[in-house]
């Protein structure tokens, strides 16, 4: 009784409380970029530096994005838009290397209720895209804590779900494509794209950013009801 009371006022003190996003983890001045995460801090305190910082808003910009850090000779790192991760991986080494944000990289590209199936960009947030399936009577069991997290940044991690029913509520599950810009010799770049029966996807849904920056991610959803059924296991 006593936590079911406490639950109660916890509920009715949580409708006044005001929230806000992490800052950007990108800053940039005439020195520079640093790079840092939701949390405003590394394990091992340092400032992570870069030379430069760019912002594609279109897979066309990111693979002239890859493509000049390529022909620069630069080691190139990704950054989600809150950059919500405690290790330093998005920390490219030295001064010199180039930060590549999908901040801008968040539209909902296309949803087909009839074959359910969603395409995305990597910087798209989880919370929209939960929200873009459900007009389409669409839904996915995944229920990572905050719905800020993008798609690009949880697939490379592969630290959110379990197996609760099903296939399980891990999100790369539910990946069905993926479409790569990857640097190429002579400073070039290429899309790659993945499909269900590519040999490399598996790897490219865990792939810790290692083999290239993901520009979109498809997705097979679960019809509304079905998914609703979880509730009566």
């Amino acid at each position: 009784m006593n936590f079911l009371l406490l639950f109660l006022l916890l509920l009715i003190n949580s409708n006044g409380v005001c929230c806000s996003p992490p800052a950007p983890p990108v800053k940039c001045d005439t020195a520079g970029c640093t790079v840092s995460n939701a949390y405003g801090i590394f394990p091992d305190r340092s400032t992570c530096r870069a030379a430069a910082a760019v912002f594609p808003s279109s897979e066309e910009e990111l693979l002239a994005a890859v493509a000049a850090g390529s022909r620069n000779k630069q080691k190139m790192r990704v950054v989600t838009r809150w950059s919500h991760s405690i290790p330093k991986l998005v920390c490219p080494g030295g001064e010199e290397g180039l930060i590549i944000s999908t901040q801008e990289l968040k539209r909902v590209v296309s949803v087909d209720e009839e074959f359910m199936r969603m395409s995305v960009e990597s910087g798209a947030a989880l919370g929209d895209i939960i929200s873009a399936a459900a007009e389409y009577k669409l839904a996915f069991p995944q229920t990572p804590y905050w719905k800020g997290l993008t798609i690009g940044g949880i697939l490379c991690k592969g630290a959110h779900g379990s197996s609760v029913f099903g296939k399980g509520s891990a999100v790369h599950e539910y990946v069905v494509g993926m479409r790569l810009v990857v640097p190429l010799r002579g400073g070039n770049a290429s899309v790659v794209t993945l499909n269900s029966s590519h040999a490399d996807l598996d790897a490219a849904k865990l792939s810790l950013g290692l083999l290239g920056v993901i520009s979109q991610v498809h997705l097979k959803p679960s019809k509304l009801c079905e998914s609703r059924n979880i509730f009566k296991l």
